[in-house]
């Protein structure tokens, strides 16, 4: 009996040797999951830290100037940056310990050091359209943009003038990202999309979003950003006709707006019955006296009417006033045709004064630069307000301040303790 006793003991402690072996090993295998788990977790939002950090070093002047985010700098330097940023976590002697509560004694969660770190910056150039767009519409939604329209305002008496600026510089002239520009081409037929009306929407949004944050932060011949220093007073200018004067620019403009009103007066006036009937009476005694017929003598009428309207459109943009895009008979200003007649018979067509049409009601001179904002090609405008920037910057900041040396993001991969972490790290919504 007692033999029994003494067998059933030694076979209890067996049991309970094996069963408190398991029990060591499963505690193991669970304090080691744990650990490597917890490892990862540190690892993993230190990588993201040292990302978040390479990006907290955006140009602070290009932000206060223009509301960018972008930092200067290549692969080499942010592979370096994130090895700094990532050391103070992830080196062997720095590493993150947890307190064991039974001894009080401290628990390295990981024992192995960042390997590699390489970085692709290639997809995220400032030179990128489509990124500097992105943007320009993310500051033109910003406080950033509605701090300096405020100051537009304020600073609006402020006296324009200035000597007239030439950019004669040829380095700069060549540095320019609107100088690799090789205007519009055969389409690229091979990878055809046909975008759905969302993808029309979000893109017709942005390009009115970047048009109205250049109309904010850029000079232009009748007002703009007066408290910003600038190379060219006609800043909007330069990015709708690429000139190298502000003369030059005005010049373009003022050519592409005379166009445009011309046609529209001459729809208006065409369309008008009253008017029509004022240039028959007056064409009859001309046709007679030079002997011509009446539809060519009421042709050239009518169009000295438009030249002597359209030119004085032009007068009336110049002076800060409104123009209506589609004419009425209250916002048409030329009214006395007889006038008109006298000076087309004295070989005269321009305006000699501006003359006021009964309603002031209509569109500004900048509202007319946001048409043509609209209508010019995205890529030359805004590689053109690329030019500005970077024009602007040079001289009052940095002289070899360069736009395709700046990104908006980066991707990059970690290797640590053998397992490859992979990141994306870019500026979203200014």
């Amino acid at each position: 009996m007692k033999r029994i006793w003494t067998d059933r003991q030694g076979s209890a402690a067996v049991l309970l040797t094996v069963l408190f072996s398991c029990l060591i090993l499963m505690v193991t295998v669970l304090f080691t999951a744990s650990k490597a788990a917890a490892g990862k977790s540190v690892i993993d939002a230190t990588l993201q830290l040292a990302g978040r950090s390479v990006l907290s070093e955006y140009d602070k002047r290009l932000f206060s100037d223009y509301g960018l985010f972008a930092f200067k700098g290549d692969g080499l330097q942010v592979e370096r940056d994130i090895v700094f940023y990532a050391a103070a976590s992830l080196n062997k002697d720095k590493a993150p310990y947890a307190l064991l509560t039974a001894s009080g004694s401290k628990l390295r969660l990981f024992d192995y050091d960042l390997d590699i770190v390489s970085a692709n910056l290639k997809e995220y150039s400032l030179m990128n359209v489509n990124l500097f767009e992105q943007q320009l519409s993310d500051a033109a939604l910003s406080e950033w943009v509605r701090d300096k329209v405020a100051d537009h305002g304020a600073s609006e008496s402020e006296s324009s003038a200035s000597p007239e600026r030439t950019l004669r510089n040829q380095s700069v002239i060549e540095s320019l990202p609107s100088q690799g520009l090789s205007g519009i081409a055969f389409p690229d037929l091979s990878n055809i999309h046909i975008p759905t009306l969302s993808e029309i929407a979000d893109k017709t949004t942005d390009r009115v979003l970047a048009s109205e944050y250049i109309l904010s932060v850029f000079k232009n011949a009748n007002g703009g950003a007066k408290s910003r220093d600038s190379f060219f007073e006609n800043e909007v200018e330069y990015i709708l006709s690429g000139k190298t004067t502000d003369s030059a620019n005005y010049s373009s403009v003022r050519t592409k707006l005379y166009l445009i009103r011309f046609a529209l007066n001459n729809a208006a006036l065409l369309r008008d019955p009253l008017k029509m009937a004022k240039v028959k009476a007056e064409a009859a005694p001309y046709a007679a006296l030079f002997g011509i017929g009446e539809e060519v003598a009421s042709g050239v009428i009518t169009e000295a009417w438009v030249v002597a309207e359209t030119e004085n459109d032009m007068l009336l943009l110049e002076d800060d006033r409104n123009v209506a895009l589609v004419k009425s008979a209250a916002t048409w200003a030329i009214q006395d045709i007889n006038r008109i007649v006298e000076r087309l018979a004295a070989g005269i067509t321009n305006t000699d004064k501006v003359v006021l049409p009964p309603s002031a009601t209509g569109q500004s001179y900048e509202d007319y630069l946001r048409i043509l904002l609209f209508l010019t090609d995205r890529e030359t405008k805004l590689l053109r307000a690329m030019d500005m920037i970077q024009i602007n910057l040079k001289g009052t900041y940095d002289r070899a301040f360069q736009i395709r040396e700046y990104y908006v993001g980066f991707r990059f991969d970690a290797l640590v303790g053998g397992e490859m972490y992979s990141y994306t790290e870019r500026y979203d919504g200014g």
